[in-house]
């Protein structure tokens, strides 16, 4: 099987798996903007880091109060983590973080928590891409068998 069959199929498999984990990420993140309650969080620290391939993440661990406290590391944007921070040291004392009432550690950073509702789009057009890529290669394979 060529390597652009393999890569059809593996597209057109995976594509409606991650299209599907876009899709509850969209769902979770719309409920807690919807029905979130709204708190001001103090950042605890904050960091980024370089994964094996350069890519960027950005980090902050941020202390919010709900019963008790409440202690979580959020991804946030770049562009975010850039305007709350200097280098490595942040410069604000609070940020906003809304939680759903009945499941306080499902939480966002009030405009800057980084998350994966871009997984929706991709999985759909990896899926389309695949579908489009299987049948046009086992077509034209099956003309030549």
């Amino acid at each position: 099987m060529s390597r652009f069959k393999l890569v059809a199929i593996v597209a057109l498999v995976a594509g409606p798996i991650v299209a599907f984990m876009g899709f509850k990420e969209k769902l979770r993140i719309d409920k807690i903007e919807k029905n979130g309650v709204e708190v001001a969080g103090i950042p605890t620290g904050g960091e980024m880091r370089k994964g094996r391939k350069g890519a960027k993440t950005y980090k902050i661990n941020v202390v919010y109060p709900v019963g008790g406290k409440n202690t979580k590391e959020f991804k946030v944007t770049r562009s975010y983590f850039e305007t709350i921070s200097s280098g490595d040291a942040l410069t604000v004392d609070t940020v906003p973080v809304k939680y759903l009432a009945d499941q306080p550690d499902e939480a966002i950073i009030v405009g800057g928590s980084d998350d994966d509702r871009a997984m929706l789009p991709f999985g759909i057009g990896a899926f389309v891409l695949g579908g489009a890529g299987t049948a046009f290669l086992f077509r034209k394979g099956a003309r030549a068998a």
